[in-house]
């Protein structure tokens, strides 16, 4: 069983109130309670759900007692796996919320129920996401993102300039277009900011120069902080187009001329790696 944020909320279920129901069922055969609190129903990559797939590949239990079959997975092709796990090993899978027959009947309403479940979680993600790109488009900062020079203020879901940090990411652009000796380019410029003790966003003490290019690179500094820049697909993580991009204002750190500098410099040492690389 398991219980994630959003079930305990949305639907009222606890794991508290998933043990008693699965007991009741049990009657007063011995029990093991594998529960999952918090965890997501997408993945099976789940402590206690790990733990009791691991006992019965090693004969120890012989029945599954669950809730619902959404509490083994949110997705159906998962259910579908763990179920046929089970009954590999000659394990039985009960259900407090309805039988598990095995008949073509029983299999196609498992199968529905599994495709219901994973229709609802898809329905809710897509609100979820819905709501944040309105959110977004009222210029709201829906959380920090830990953009080096500014601090994220909860309340009005906004950056604020961090005068510090700022400062910093002043000296990173003036060092790339007016490299003094110790900081030419990219990694220079981390190796100084590492050898003066300036720890990271996240308190690293070490600077790396991929680092470095993002600052120069995001055009927050300049005021302008994008939401809805990227997707995350079974693939990976894409860009998406540039009009589905959302604009949200911020204080500026840097102004439009230096930043513009700063890009045709880097297009250009791009090109010089790229020309050296092909030869």
């Amino acid at each position: 069983m398991r219980v994630s944020t959003e079930d305990q909320a949305r639907r009222g279920y606890s794991i508290p109130a998933q043990i008693r129901e699965c007991r009741a069922l049990a009657g007063k055969n011995q029990a093991i309670i594998f529960a999952d609190e918090g965890l997501s129903g997408d993945s099976l990559d789940r402590p206690a759900l790990t733990e009791m797939r691991r006992r019965i590949r090693a004969g120890e239990i012989k029945e599954v007692i669950c809730l619902d079959p959404d509490r083994l997975s949110r997705r159906l092709l998962n259910q579908l796996l763990l179920t046929d796990e089970f009954e590999r090993y000659g394990v039985e899978l009960r259900f407090v919320n309805g039988d598990y027959s095995k008949t073509p009947e029983g299999t196609l309403f498992y199968a529905l129920r599994g495709a219901i479940s994973e229709f609802e979680k898809a329905k809710i993600t897509e609100r979820m996401c819905r709501g944040r790109r309105e959110k977004a488009k009222q210029g709201k900062i829906l959380r920090d993102f830990h953009v080096y020079g500014y601090d994220y203020d909860r309340e009005r879901a906004a950056l604020v300039v961090n005068q510090a940090e700022a400062q910093v990411v002043r000296d990173i652009f003036r060092w790339f277009l007016d490299p003094p000796k110790d900081a030419v380019g990219l990694s220079g410029i981390a190796r100084l900011l590492t050898e003066r003790g300036i720890p990271t966003k996240r308190g690293a003490p070490r600077w790396h120069r991929q680092v470095v290019r993002q600052i120069l690179s995001n055009p927050t500094y300049i005021g302008q902080f994008y939401h809805n820049k990227w997707s995350v697909t079974p693939q990976g993580i894409r860009l998406r187009p540039r009009e589905e991009w959302i604009l949200v204002a911020c204080p500026a750190i840097i102004d439009h001329t230096t930043f513009e500098a700063v890009q045709t410099r880097l297009e250009k040492g791009h090109a010089r790696v790229s020309v050296k690389l092909r030869f």
